[in-house]
């Protein structure tokens, strides 16, 4: 069995839930990390999107850093290498990442903002396929989320919409990685990353990644383990606020992204959809996955102040005052 088992989402539409749910809980009890196919973005969206990042991302640094924001907490826009450090999301002080990124939301919301999660989005001039693109990529990655939610309520033995329940107004979030070293780059400092080692902050990540090496999980085995996506799959996996609803029995799992083992240039790409929940949900252990011998092992939190913190301490590099799970420190 691979480390990462390889699920057909298409399923669910239409063949045998109850395995396919059950496929999905094993995976995630055991490593938390899943990759997709079947999902139904068309390839037209996913080329557009990678056609229009690569454009932003190929612009000189002064025009890139016209779309950065002015408060560095603000989870929006543009940030330029060496400027960000996810580590840091789990409270420890690590060299910056060597990775670029730009960040938006979604684009209307209505309601309540507390925490500044539905800020406008800092769309640039150039290339003025951007906004587009990324729109309709991101409007696809959160359907697949919600199909993620479906079976993810299946799996746990919950009625459906039980989850759904936490995601009314959700905070959701599309981030995209450039990872490129250059030609006399100079090596990394010690302990350096391309994203240093961290848990996502969540409910779920649905991930695209270009098909090269980079991404490592941190298995049950206590090693490091490197994923790169199968042809047409999405790489999924859960968030904080996921193993603590499920009270550790599905994984928060710790990831990072190395750099280069070779010399020379190298380039890499990675977008990351976030879904969050709402900022003003209860989060608390799900009745299924709890009994008087295996009681809640974390208190109830709301959904926006645990993310806020883990966000702004990897915008601002300082360490992260959040409640962690047990995921696997390595």
């Amino acid at each position: 069995m691979t480390l990462v088992p390889t699920v057909d989402l298409s399923i669910w539409d239409d063949g045998d839930r109850a395995k396919l749910a059950h496929t999905v809980d094993e995976a995630l009890t055991r490593v938390g990390f899943l990759q997709v196919v079947g999902h139904g973005i068309p390839r037209a969206t996913i080329d557009a999107m990678c056609e229009a990042t690569a454009a932003f991302f190929a612009l000189p640094v002064e025009e890139k850093l016209r779309s950065a924001p002015a408060d560095r907490a603000s989870d929006r826009g543009y940030a330029a290498e060496g400027t960000e450090g996810l580590a840091y999301s789990l409270g420890e002080t690590t060299p910056p990442d060597l990775s670029e990124s730009f960040v938006i939301g979604a684009e209307h919301i209505d309601g309540e903002d507390p925490y500044g999660f539905f800020v406008p989005n800092i769309w640039p001039e150039l290339p003025e396929n951007l906004r587009p693109a990324l729109t309709e990529y991101t409007d696809e990655a959160h359907r697949v989320a919600r199909v993620l939610l479906e079976i993810f309520e299946t799996a746990l033995g919950l009625p459906d919409g039980y989850l759904g329940a936490y995601t009314r107004h959700p905070t959701r979030t599309l981030r995209v990685n450039h990872f490129e070293r250059r030609a006399g780059a100079p090596e990394p400092l010690p302990g350096q990353m391309r994203l240093g080692a961290h848990t996502d902050y969540g409910i779920v990540t649905v991930l695209y990644a270009d098909p090269v090496p980079g991404l490592q999980i941190h298995g049950p085995d206590g090693a490091w383990h490197d994923v790169i996506p199968a042809e047409d799959a999405l790489v999924v996996n859960l968030g904080d606020l996921t193993a603590q609803w499920t009270n550790d029995r599905w994984r928060s799992t710790l990831h990072r992204v190395v750099p280069p083992s070779g010399p020379g240039p190298s380039r890499r790409r990675s977008v990351a959809f976030f879904f969050d929940g709402d900022h003003d949900a209860r989060f608390e252990c799900l009745p299924t996955c709890q009994s008087a011998g295996n009681p809640p092992k974390y208190p109830p939190v709301l959904g926006g102040a645990h993310l806020y913190a883990k966000i702004t301490g990897g915008r601002t590099l300082a360490p992260a005052d959040a409640m962690n799970t047990a995921a696997d420190r390595g």
